[in-house]
């Protein structure tokens, strides 16, 4: 079995807001805006998925949450985690497994 590539499983500069997302979800947005931000939801994956997730479960007290741009550090780990490919994170798990190594009686 090959492995799933998620290289297009990602937020583009193209793709609208989470609180666009969630004026779409909420019926507030206008009408043109909508249509456009609907076509958009059929040929993104991501977003889809994003509205999916922010009608599930939606932030609490989102009207009132300002925007806050993540750390570039911070995306830069949060990046550099998520492409390592799995023979790599599979290694570094039982690296860990084997400094870590819990018997029963630890428990």
């Amino acid at each position: 079995m090959g492995a799933v590539s998620t290289a297009k499983f990602c937020k583009h500069k193209t793709c609208p807001s989470a609180e666009m997302l969630l004026g779409y979800t909420r019926s507030t947005l206008a009408s043109e805006l909508r249509q456009q931000l609907s076509a958009h939801l059929d040929a993104c994956d991501f977003c889809d998925a994003e509205l999916y997730l922010l009608s599930r479960f939606p932030p609490a007290g989102a009207a009132s949450c300002p925007t806050v741009k993540i750390p570039f550090a911070l995306y830069r780990l949060a990046k550099d985690l998520f492409s390592v490919s799995t023979n790599a994170a599979g290694r570094a798990v039982e690296i860990l497994y084997e400094r870590e190594r819990l018997s029963l009686t630890d428990a």
